[in-house]
This record gives structure tokens, C-alpha cells and sequence, in this order.
């Protein structure tokens, strides 16, 4: 058996080739252990690590509003 080792830029790349190689029947495994944060995540994160955490929401609470709003 071979080995092919794929550096896959986003998400979509992602999707797309995992949708390809079952198409194909072809069996991959997913190493995920090399994951890195993209420049967009860290500043999401760093934009809440920010934020008054006397303003924050828990899970449960935000599920409830989001269910609210959109009817889910």
C-alpha cells in the first residue's frame, strides 16, 4: 500500500477532496494532530479574549436565544 500526503489549504479544499475519494472508493485517513490556526481564527480569538466577560452568554443561553430567533 501506498502513501499520499496531501497539505490542504482550508476547509473547502478539505471537503472537497474527502468528497472526491469517497466518490472514488477510495479509503483515506485523516491526520488532523498538525492542526493549525488560520490568521482569521487567531483574530476572532483574540477579539473575544477582549470582550467583557461580565457580558458573555453560556451555551446553553445562546442555543436558547438562537432557537428563539430563528425558530429552531
Amino acid at each position: 500500500m501506498s502513501t499520499i500526503t496531501i497539505h490542504l489549504k482550508n476547509k473547502e479544499e478539505e471537503t472537497l477532496m474527502e468528497n472526491l475519494l469517497k466518490k472514488m472508493k477510495i479509503s483515506f485517513e485523516k491526520n488532523e494532530e498538525d492542526f493549525e490556526l488560520t490568521e482569521e481564527m487567531k483574530r476572532v480569538i483574540d477579539n473575544a479574549l477582549q470582550q467583557d466577560r461580565s457580558q458573555f452568554v453560556d451555551a446553553f443561553e445562546s442555543l436558547k436565544e438562537i432557537s428563539e430567533k430563528y425558530g429552531i
